[in-house]
């Protein structure tokens, strides 16, 4: 009766079991994160030179803090799952060897190449290397009998035979709360639409209007003023960027604009106005070159 009531609990849901690993590892992500953030201001070098022991001090804190009395790691409580009461010593050992076999394939080389035999390094990198294709070969064998049997998401997992349970009857039919997933799709259309208005508003035309509003008619109009001659010294600037005129044109006004800026500003506003005396441009054609007499 047990074990028909065991075997009802195993967690066959394929998402579930992938889900636990993927939370263990946001769980990780987010502590180391937050650890690194109190050793920011000491020295770059020191952080990479222990960061494989801060992974691995970190992993098995973590680890132990989670399966202590519980069974399950972080992300298993949160989806209401744990490993078998009687693979629980497995389960430890399944958890904890990837951590120390990344730890060791990563400082081998470093201890080799300290002895300063280029044969042993040569044999250390071969096995490192050997290595880490045969464990994705056979991560990625599991990950196929995985999704076709629903057991053993990891290829530790299945060398051990450690298999995951309900904690109760009860937490077997998974509560997915969508209230997230709802704010999320809102605001990803409100972030849509934004792309796809902004484009559209003219912020130029709006800016001026807002001055005209804001000045109240205190900038005259070029038209209401007499024409002066138009000038250019050394001394002249542009109307728009202050600098310099760099191939000096002009909107049939007093004043003088680089070429780009002025434009650059018609395009954007075709009525665009003089920052100076107001003059406004009437289309792309208002542009004109001015011409410079050499004496």
């Amino acid at each position: 009766m047990a074990a028909a009531e065991d075997a009802a609990l195993l967690v066959k849901s394929r998402v579930e079991q992938l889900d636990a690993l993927e939370l263990d590892k946001e769980v990780l992500h987010v502590l180391k994160s937050q650890l690194l953030s109190v050793f920011k201001f000491l020295p770059l070098s020191l952080q990479n030179n222990w960061e494989p022991e801060i992974d691995t001090i970190l992993q098995i804190v973590v680890l132990h803090l989670s399966l202590r009395g519980v069974g399950a790691t972080f992300g298993q409580q949160l989806l209401n799952i744990e490993f078998l009461k009687s693979q629980r010593k497995l389960a430890l050992l399944a958890v904890v060897t990837p951590i120390l076999l990344k730890y060791v394939n990563t400082r081998a080389t470093d201890v080799a190449s300290k002895t300063g035999s280029p044969s042993v390094v040569k044999v250390v990198e071969s096995f490192t290397q050997w290595s880490d294709v045969s464990i994705a070969l056979g991560s990625l064998l599991n990950l196929l009998l995985f999704l076709r049997s629903g057991n053993y998401p990891n290829l530790l997992y299945r060398i051990f035979g450690v298999q995951m349970q309900y904690k109760s009857m009860k937490s077997r039919q998974r509560q997915v709360g969508y209230s997230h997933m709802t704010r999320e799709l809102i605001w990803h259309s409100f972030i849509e639409l934004l792309v796809f208005v902004l484009p559209l508003v003219n912020y130029h035309y709006i800016k001026r209007q807002v001055m005209k509003i804001l000045m109240l008619g205190s900038i005259s109009k070029s038209k209401n003023v007499a024409k002066k001659k138009l000038s250019y010294t050394v001394n002249t600037k542009c109307a728009a960027c202050s600098q310099r005129p760099v191939l000096p044109h002009h909107m049939d006004c007093d004043h003088i604009f680089c070429f780009y800026c002025l434009q650059a500003n018609i395009l954007a506003d075709p009525h665009f106005p003089c920052p100076i005396c107001g003059h406004r441009a009437s289309g792309p054609s208002s542009a004109k070159q001015v011409s410079v007499t050499i004496m």
